[in-house]
């Protein structure tokens, strides 16, 4: 028998004095002026800014249960919001920010990923024109949520928007039923823009080359991948686990998607999609293998490479984490590819839905990296003269991706700005970005595809697609069932990265004490290019030499396997296979060219 579940959250009217007298309202502007009852909330010479928050709350408490927003709307919270601006110097933009200020969160909601926002231009559906949307996961009294932030405007205008406030049909958890949380609405303009990314990022802002494009994808009817401005506070979200996308494209078609918004990029078109993982510092929960099998939430605070950088010793410090050093540079971050490598050894893509580059021993796989950016070796000596084809110039190094900067995904995707738990295997064995809808191995067919009888947990194409739709059995045809729940990225949604479990496994540049082994390698390249292991067992591991790697600090977390490099086996490989995966887990080999292994492209720009 099904059980329904009906949720009373407490809505604590926040206090509003309006012109026209006292009343009780739901939303209420936060104001820079010393006069509230104002809803301008910034003047300057040249221009101002005013709100309305929308409808008032006269009863004390709103019955939310968990529902589809999109489909009904009885349950969900819904406030429209109008924006003037006033702009009398004609050559002077503003920019505005809106947020949430979060008085007070019960515990219960904090911890669930179910109560979500959205902030549309739709008046009738929650999940059409999103202009921001996301969860208040983690939220505290005392927090922001930010929902337009720097949006630009350079003459006077109205703006209408609509604030959806929902909890999911997926919330099952009963301890979120009868919680309370209090939200004010707030908002400021300036004529300086600031960038999100000294909010949370604190500078560490993606940094693109001249032929990369950002990104953002549109799951409304379909999956549409859009241009953005770059200066668009909509491009990423890392709060919200909104990673910043950039797609490089094909020669011919480059023109009609740069310094574009809102066009849409055709498929055919791309020829790599990659993520930023901006620069950090984490905090150390272990100095050992003492959190073996202890999963936890990792301390994440977002850094730029101007910042001195944190050496941690004990248990509670705080480690720049190392793949932010590229020999002798530091860096902002880094661009890793959104899905294992694709394409072919001579002109290498990084696409979905399509079979991996697979069976190269590591230096092939090496060789193949270094073309996107126009890179040759001779020797250990590394040089980049440009690729037009993919757009990328000189400043840009392409390679093989260490252990370190797998291991540095991992952290992130382990902390409040991502999944935070395991991702979900890619249960497919020719497919990128599939999804077998649950972590581990064995999501059994017969639970996904009720007709057959099969317990096995993965089959030639996988479960679902990267954008979440169900694919018929056995086939690589979408069905019309989709659920974006299910897909199997760092993040949860569209704008993580994708195949860090199972799938192919993924060569990483991580070796033992110079061992070329079967990786074809006579002479290895510069050491910036590879992690260096001295040791050969988890147990040595020190901060120094293992700290961020994803290796002694996560040991067999969620169960995956590890094993560390030796003078037999002097490689890492991660990730696991379509039937034995996990985010975590790490094991090692000759670095031979195989008939399942694949590899990921990372993107430095070492010069700027």
């Amino acid at each position: 028998m099904n059980k329904k579940i009906v949720f009373t959250i407490l809505i604590v009217a926040c206090l509003v004095i309006l012109l026209t007298g006292g009343t009780y309202a739901y939303l209420s502007w936060a104001s820079n002026s010393d006069d509230n009852t104002n809803v301008t909330f910034t003047k300057g010479e040249g221009f101002s800014c005013s709100a309305d928050g929308g409808g008032n709350i006269t009863t004390g408490e709103v019955s939310l249960m968990p529902t589809d927003c999109t489909k009904n709307s009885s349950h969900v919270i819904k406030r429209e919001i109008t924006v003037n601006t006033t702009i009398t110097d004609i050559n002077m933009p503003i920019y505005m920010d809106l947020w949430l200020d979060v008085n007070s969160m019960g515990t219960a909601l904090s911890n669930s990923s179910n109560l979500k926002y959205s902030l549309t231009t739709s008046s009738t559906n929650c999940a059409t024109d999103v202009v921001s949307s996301g969860t208040f996961t983690g939220k505290t009294a005392g927090d922001k949520v930010t929902i337009l932030n720097s949006n630009t405007y350079t003459s006077t205008t109205t703006e209408t928007y609509y604030l959806y406030i929902w909890l999911d049909i997926n919330e099952t958890n009963a301890d979120t039923a009868s919680q309370s949380f209090n939200l004010s609405l707030g908002g400021s303009c300036s004529n300086e823009i600031r960038p999100y990314s000294e909010n949370i990022l604190n500078g560490a802002s993606p940094i693109l080359d001249e032929g990369m494009i950002p990104v953002v994808f549109d799951t409304t009817n379909g999956t549409l991948v859009k241009t953005i401005n770059k200066d668009n506070s909509n491009w990423y979200n890392y709060s919200e686990k909104k990673w910043a996308n950039a797609v490089l494209v094909t020669e011919s078609s480059r023109s009609n998607y740069l310094n574009t918004s809102g066009v849409t990029i055709q498929e055919d078109d791309i020829l790599g999609y990659f993520v930023w993982i901006p620069r950090y510092k984490y905090k150390i929960w272990t100095t050992g293998v003492s959190s073996k099998g202890n999963e936890q939430e990792i301390d994440i605070v977002f850094e730029d490479k101007d910042t001195p950088k944190s050496i941690a010793t004990q248990v509670g410090e705080y480690y720049t984490h190392p793949a932010f050093t590229f020999g002798d540079t530091e860096l902002d971050g880094f661009w890793i590819g959104k899905f294992e490598t694709t394409g072919s050894s001579t002109q290498p893509t990084v696409k979905p839905d399509v079979l991996p580059l697979r069976n190269q021993s590591i230096s092939a796989q090496f060789a193949t990296a270094l073309k996107l950016a126009g890179g040759t070796r001779s020797g250990s000596t590394v040089t980049f003269t440009g690729n037009s084809t993919y757009g990328l110039s000189s400043d840009t190094d392409s390679h093989v991706v260490k252990n370190s900067e797998w291991g540095a995904v991992a952290y992130l995707s382990h902390s409040i700005y991502g999944l935070n738990s395991d991702v979900y295997i890619n249960n497919s064995q020719i497919r990128t970005g599939r999804s077998g809808g649950n972590v581990g191995a064995y999501t059994s067919i017969k639970e996904t595809y009720p007709e057959q009888t099969s317990t096995r947990g993965w089959n030639a194409y996988g479960f679902y697609t990267w954008d979440g739709y169900l694919l018929e059995y056995d086939t690589d045809t979408r069905s019309s069932t989709r659920d974006l729940s299910k897909i199997a990225s760092t993040t949860g949604n569209v704008y993580g990265i994708y195949d860090m479990s199972g799938g192919s496994i993924e060569y990483v540049m991580g070796n033992y004490n110079g061992t070329a082994g079967s990786s074809g390698f006579t002479t290895f390249p510069d050491i910036k290019y590879y992690d260096l292991y001295s040791i050969d067992s988890l147990s040595s591991c020190t901060i120094e030499m293992c700290g961020g790697h994803a290796l002694n600090e996560t040991s067999v977390w969620y169960g995956a396997r590890n094993r560390f490099v030796t003078a037999s086996y002097p490689w890492f490989y991660r990730g696991g296979v379509y039937n034995d995966g996990g985010g975590f887990l790490s094991l090692s080999y000759t670095a031979a060219g195989v008939g399942n292994n694949s590899f990921r492209i990372c993107l430095s720009n070492s010069y700027i």
